[in-house]
C-alpha cells in the first residue's frame, strides 16, 4: 500500500467538554484501494410481532459454518413502492440548499447554530434522518464477550433475510438485545435489503458477518442494498471480522487484501435510490466499509473504528497498516445528490473515497462535519473515467497523530483510469501530523492509458494544518501543459512549511483574497497573486475528536 507517511506522533487530545458540536466550528474564522488491488467495485414473525431467530446450519464444526445455502443472490427485491423508511426527507429532496452542494462554501457552514446537534442549523443540509417503525424484532442468539467472536455453527442469515422479505415497505427489522437472557449478537453471511425496507441494529446488539468465505460465494457485501428507500440504521455495531483469521485458512480477509487479493464489502449500494445510512457503527470490514451508489443518500451520524481491538482472538496485532483496502465510505460508479454528514472515521485505508466509475461519475455531493482519525485522507480517486463534479467538503478534521497514512485532501489517479474532476471545494478544513497535508497527483502509479486525469476549479479556502513533521509535503501537479490543472488557495496556512516541500506542475494557481504561507512553482506553473490585506488562520478550535 502506498505510504508517505512521516507523521510524528502527538499526543494533543483536547477536552472533549470544552468542545463546540460539530457544526459550530469557528468556521467564520477563517476507493479502487490504495494497494492496486482489484475493487469489488426457524419461523418468522410478520407485522409488528417478535421473533428469536432460528439456525440455518446444524452441527459441524467452524470449518463447516453456513453452506452455500445460506448465500442470498445480489440481486434486489423490486416491489416499486413511494413508501419511506421514515428517514427520506433526509435524502435532500426537500432541501432548501441541496442544489448549491457544488457551490463554493463559506463561512456559513452552521457555526450560528443554535442547537447542540451535529449539523443543526446547518441550511445547506437536509433534515436529519429519523428511525423507522419496526415491522418485526428478533432477538440475539448469542452472547459474544467484548472483543471476542462469535461462534459459526449456526448462523442466522435465513432467519434475517426472511424478515428482511416479510417486512412492509417503510418499515425495519430490528436486531435486538434482551428476551429474558444475556445474548448479544447475531452472526449472518450475505443478506440482501429489499426496497422500501430497513435493518435496525439496536443499541447492545452486535450483527456479526461470517468469517467463512465460501458462504459469501458472489456476493459483492455481506449486506447488499439496492431498489428505492432502503436503509441501514440503529446504535448498534456491524462487524466483518476482517482481522480474524478466515475459516478454514490461518490468513485474514485483510491479509488477503494486503496480497493482492479482494473481499466482500460490509455494505455494498448499487443501483439504489434515496438509501440512508443513520447512527450505525461499523467495524472491521473485510474489506471497503460502505461502497455506495445511488442517486440520492445521506450517510448520517455513522462511526467506522477499524480496528476495533488490539488483537485478533489468536493473538495476532491488530493495526491501521494490517487492515488492508478498509476505506470508509466511497462514493462511486454513479452516485448523486448524496450527503456524509457528521460522521467520525478511522480506518486502515481512504476515509472517504470518490470514484467516478461509470459512465454518468459522480456529481453534486456534500461532505460535511465529519471527524477523521486514523486513515488515507479525504480522497477523490484514483479511478473516475466518468468524471467526478459538483462536490463541496466543509467542517472537515483529519487527526494524523493516531496513525495511519497521514493524508489529508487528495485528488489522486493516472491515465490508465483518470478523467475530469471539476468543481470542488474544501473550506474549513484543519489537519495535524500529517506528512501529506495537499496531494494532487495525476501520477498516482505508474499505470498508463488515455484516461488522462485533470482537476479543474479546485478552491481550497480556510485550511490550516497544524503540528506537522519537518517536511510536511504540499504537491499539486497537472498532467501535461494540454491537461493543465486550476486550482485556487484561499487562507492556507501549512505551519513550517518551506520552498523545498512544496511541489508543482502544469498548473494553474490562484492565491487569494485570504493569506496562503507558500508559493508553488515548477514547470507549467502560473500563479496569480490576488493575496489582500492579513487574514487569520484557521483556529481549528473544537476540531480534534476522540472515538
Amino acid at each position: 500500500m502506498t505510504s508517505r507517511s512521516r507523521g510524528l506522533l502527538v499526543l494533543v487530545l483536547a477536552s472533549l467538554t470544552m468542545m463546540p458540536a460539530c457544526g459550530q466550528g469557528p468556521a467564520g474564522d477563517f476507493a479502487d484501494s490504495d494497494a492496486g488491488t482489484t475493487s469489488l467495485d426457524g419461523g418468522v414473525a410478520t407485522g409488528d410481532g417478535t421473533v428469536a431467530p432460528g439456525t440455518d446450519a446444524t452441527g459441524g464444526g467452524a470449518t463447516d459454518a453456513g453452506t452455500g445455502s445460506d448465500v442470498t443472490s445480489a440481486s434486489h427485491v423490486a416491489a416499486g413502492t413511494d413508501s419511506t423508511t421514515g428517514s427520506d426527507a433526509a435524502v435532500g429532496r426537500d432541501a432548501a440548499t441541496g442544489s448549491d452542494a457544488g457551490k463554493a462554501s463559506d463561512a456559513a457552514t452552521g457555526s450560528g447554530a443554535s442547537s447542540t446537534a451535529c449539523g443543526a442549523g446547518d441550511t445547506k443540509l437536509p433534515a436529519e434522518p429519523t428511525m423507522p417503525a419496526a415491522c418485526t424484532t428478533l432477538y440475539a442468539t448469542q452472547n459474544v464477550a467484548t472483543n471476542g467472536v462469535p461462534s459459526e455453527a449456526n448462523l442466522d442469515t435465513t432467519t434475517i433475510q426472511a424478515a428482511l422479505k416479510a417486512c412492509a415497505s417503510g418499515k425495519a427489522v430490528r436486531l435486538t438485545t434482551g428476551n429474558g437472557n444475556s445474548n448479544n449478537a447475531f452472526i449472518t453471511g450475505p443478506l440482501t435489503i429489499p426496497t422500501g425496507v430497513s435493518l435496525w441494529v439496536d443499541t447492545g446488539a452486535t450483527l456479526f458477518g461470517t468469517r467463512n468465505p465460501t458462504v459469501y460465494g458472489t456476493a459483492s457485501g455481506l449486506i447488499t442494498v439496492g431498489g428505492t428507500n432502503s436503509g441501514i440504521v440503529g446504535e448498534g455495531v456491524i462487524d466483518g471480522q476482517g482481522g480474524e483469521p478466515m475459516i478454514g485458512s490461518t490468513m485474514s480477509f485483510w491479509d488477503q487484501n494486503g496480497n493482492g487479493g479482494a473481499s466482500p464489502a460490509l455494505i455494498a449500494v448499487s443501483g439504489a435510490t434515496n438509501f440512508t445510512l443513520y447512527n450505525i457503527t461499523l467495524h472491521n470490514s473485510p474489506m471497503f466499509h460502505v461502497k455506495l451508489s445511488s442517486k440520492g443518500f445521506v450517510v448520517w451520524g455513522i462511526t467506522i473504528k477499524t480496528p476495533s481491538k488490539a488483537t485478533n482472538s489468536v493473538g495476532t496485532a491488530l493495526t491501521v497498516t494490517s487492515a488492508h483496502n478498509t476505506d470508509g465510505v466511497d462514493p462511486g460508479e454513479s452516485a448523486s445528490d448524496g450527503y456524509i454528514v457528521c460522521n467520525k472515521i478511522s480506518d486502515g485505508d481512504d476515509h472517504v473515497a470518490i470514484k467516478g466509475s461509470s459512465p454518468t461519475g459522480v456529481t453534486n455531493l456534500t461532505i460535511a462535519h465529519n471527524h477523521f482519525e486514523a486513515g488515507h485522507g479525504m480522497s477523490i480517486g484514483s479511478e473516475f473515467t466518468g468524471g467526478v463534479s459538483d462536490i463541496s467538503v466543509y467542517d472537515l478534521s483529519i487527526d494524523g497523530s493516531l496513525g495511519g497514512d497521514a493524508n489529508g485532501i487528495r485528488i489522486k489517479s493516472d491515465s490508465s483510469r483518470g478523467g475530469l474532476v471539476n468543481n470542488v471545494t474544501y473550506s474549513d478544513v484543519c489537519v495535524r501530523d500529517l506528512a501529506t497535508p495537499i496531494l494532487l497527483t495525476p501520477f498516482y502509479t505508474t499505470d498508463t492509458g488515455n484516461d488522462i486525469p485533470q482537476f479543474t476549479n479546485i478552491t481550497i479556502q480556510n485550511f490550516h494544518a497544524l503540528t506537522g513533521p519537518s517536511d510536511q509535503l504540499v504537491t499539486l501537479d497537472g498532467y501535461s501543459n494540454s491537461y493543465l490543472n486550476s486550482v485556487t488557495l484561499d487562507n492556507v496556512i501549512v505551519d513550517g512549511i518551506t520552498a523545498k516541500e512544496v511541489t508543482a506542475e502544469y498548473t494553474k494557481v490562484t492565491l487569494g483574497p485570504g493569506n496562503v504561507n507558500f508559493t508553488p512553482s515548477g514547470t507549467g506553473v502560473t500563479v496569480t497573486n490576488n493575496i489582500s490585506g492579513m487574514s487569520t488562520p484557521n483556529t481549528c478550535a473544537g476540531k480534534w475528536v476522540t472515538f
